[in-house]
């Protein structure tokens, strides 16, 4: 397990609505027909991947058909320095030596979107339970391979950034 992985397993779909009350923030969640981003989940049909984030954590539910369970995992920064602390290798028990946050603009036509309804350049719709959004936060999790390069081995979402926010 990677050491940023604070817990990982599975869970029926008719668990998955009393276990994800336990967390707060923001849910996003990839359904088979479309794309939600609350602050709540009501419903699990149809359901493939949703994460729950903030700052410091994110839950990852997936699963690749309808009808199986879901695989999750969680994230939690915390944890995870906590973790690095028992690191002897004194490079990569740095926190900032093991992510990589980028921020990344999403695709919204201005003249199209008002309040937290947003119009993709190309006509899509989507929600945000955000005004003025204007970029997404990721972080990314650093790896090294025998030879000191470095890779991406997971990545999460961590805020919705409003105009002018970094």
């Amino acid at each position: 397990m990677k050491e940023f992985i604070k817990d990982f397993g599975i869970i029926e779909e008719k668990n998955l609505l009393n276990e994800i009350q336990k967390y707060n923030g923001i849910f996003y969640a990839l359904y088979t027909n479309k794309l939600v981003c609350s602050k709540e989940l009501k419903e699990t049909a149809n359901l493939l991947e949703l994460r729950i984030f903030d700052e410091n954590y994110e839950v990852k539910y997936r699963r690749e058909f309808v009808g199986e369970e879901f695989k999750f995992r969680i994230i939690d920064d915390n944890k995870f320095k906590q973790k690095l602390a028992n690191e002897t290798d004194e490079f990569t028990s740095k926190f900032e030596n093991r992510i990589f946050d980028e921020k990344h603009y999403l695709d919204i036509d201005t003249i199209k979107s008002n309040g937290t309804n947003y119009v993709t350049t190309g006509g899509g719709e989507y929600t945000l339970p955000i005004e003025n959004a204007e970029k997404i936060s990721i972080r990314n999790y650093l790896d090294y391979d025998e030879n000191g390069i470095a890779y991406i081995s997971d990545f999460r979402i961590m805020k919705i950034l409003a105009k002018g926010e970094e």
